[in-house]
């Protein structure tokens, strides 16, 4: 069964010079097919998904190549197959090379026929799907023929039915009825019954990827661009477990603008994460996340750290999709920080990562994601101590174009020893452990007041550039 291993773009739309992405594999483990793709708007996510649909018959645009260079699309398959196009006079495509990857595709606007009376197979189903959504501006296709086919076999149903209850609690079954204008589907929940053309696009959204989990062809790769549109978090965490595992033995691509749908375990487990930048509001790039470093490693034993949950939350994958951002060593630095600046009137012009990186020596590991992931704008701020000293020094020469600031105090707030366990943290006769810029109650002290006002400066002035 051949496998898609890559996409190379060059010369097309927003890339310019040669960009590669490679894709996850299945192997049995959740989440190992799933290649998450991100970026912020307008920096070729779209442009990826029209680059593997592309077929010989369409013809490159003036706006969509750059002068006379001739764009280059190039998919390899684990078949030893690759196709790729070719500029040629005009403005033609030659395709050249057998393609023997078939792509299912639900775009992010998912408008779909109510009424039908044609049933397709499913690999006409998944032929179609290509052919009709290879464009970004298209109604997309019409895929209520597929409910046919699902209905007609009780284990397609069961499972069809299944999916929908874990989205959504009150569904509990759908039919295939008819009227005047012809055959569509009605979903039946505890209350009451649902006409699919008064559904809405959540809920459309809902049923036409189940469809295509359900009607499942293993020798297809399911791309869905931006499953979070019109749907309630919660539906959203259900729907991103299912793909997880849908991706165990099929290859997913995952175009999102949502934390919910970045798992850490499917990275662990092989899935590739994605992220695509724009340079100087000009160039597409890729960039990715090795799920062979440091930092993997550390996600992997993390992961389910009872003690410290709020390190790899759903705030902390917001990494993913921001673009200036500031590690700091724990949570109160993150409250701090964000308080400081709202009592001094400061503007926020950057996102300071989770709640914070759990001390100096994770520090590094999370400079590194943020370099893989590209991101142009990133700093980081540490304690005073001799090991923090020496970590500082480490990562401001192993990322110079970073920007780096240190506390004068060991800690950002006050911290007492406990003598007693009964006893407060807080408690005045208790001897201090650390010093810091706060007070125990996060009140600053006059005499750090001005190099506090320093530090987040110069923070502030290098998110501006």
């Amino acid at each position: 069964m051949a496998r898609l291993i890559s996409l190379k773009v060059e010369h097309y739309k927003g890339f310019f010079d040669e960009q590669t992405i490679e894709f996850a594999e299945p192997n049995g483990n959740a989440g190992s097919g799933l290649t998450l793709i991100v970026g912020p708007n307008n920096t070729g996510k779209t442009t990826v998904i029209e680059s593997l649909l592309l077929k010989g018959h369409e013809k490159f645009k003036e706006t969509e190549r750059h002068g006379n260079t001739s764009p280059i699309i190039q998919i390899t398959s684990s078949e030893g197959c690759c196709r790729f196009s070719k500029y040629e006079n005009g403005a033609g495509i030659r395709v050249e090379g057998r393609q023997d990857i078939i792509f299912e595709v639900i775009q992010s606007r998912r408008f779909w026929g109510h009424y039908f009376n044609e049933q397709l197979n499913n690999k006409e189903l998944a032929i179609l799907s290509a052919q009709e959504s290879s464009r970004r501006n298209e109604n997309g296709l019409d895929i209520a023929g597929i409910f046919k086919y699902i209905n007609s076999g009780s284990e397609k149903k069961n499972k069809f039915n299944e999916f929908m209850k874990e989205l959504v609690p009150s569904f509990t079954n759908w039919t295939i009825d008819a009227n005047d204008r012809g055959d569509y589907v009605k979903y039946e929940s505890l209350s009451c019954d649902h006409h699919a053309n008064i559904l809405g696009e959540g809920m459309i959204s809902l049923f036409r990827i189940c469809a295509h989990l359900v009607n499942q062809n293993d020798e297809s790769v399911l791309i869905i661009d931006e499953p979070e549109l019109s749907l309630h978090p919660t539906a959203q965490k259900s729907l991103s477990n299912i793909l997880s595992s849908a991706s165990s033995n099929r290859q997913i691509i995952l175009c999102t603008h949502s934390p919910y749908f970045a798992n850490w375990e499917d990275l662990t487990n092989g899935a590739k994460f994605i992220r695509l930048n724009k340079v100087a509001d000009r160039q597409c790039e890729v960039f990715s996340l090795n799920n062979e470093s440091k930092y993997s490693n550390f996600i992997g034993n993390n992961i389910n750290e009872w003690q410290k949950p709020q390190i790899l939350d759903v705030v902390a994958k917001e990494i993913l999709f921001t673009e200036k951002i500031l590690f700091v060593e724990g949570q109160e630095d993150v409250g701090l920080i964000r308080k400081w600046l709202k009592e001094n009137k400061k503007e926020i012009n950057f996102d300071i990562f989770g709640y914070g990186v759990g001390g100096y020596s994770n520090m590094s590991m999370f400079l590194s994601m943020a370099k893989d992931l590209g991101l142009g704008k990133v700093a980081a701020l540490y304690d005073s101590g001799p090991d923090a000293d020496l970590h500082f020094e480490e990562d401001e020469k192993k990322y110079p174009d970073y920007c780096f600031e240190k506390l004068p105090t060991s800690d950002i707030r006050d911290k007492k020893v406990r003598e007693n366990p009964k006893r407060c943290l807080d408690c005045e006769h208790n001897s201090s452990a650390k010093i810091g810029m706060f007070n125990v109650h996060g009140e600053i002290k006059e005499e750090y007041r001005k190099e506090m006002n320093s530090i987040e400066d110069n923070f502030i002035d290098y998110f501006s550039k």
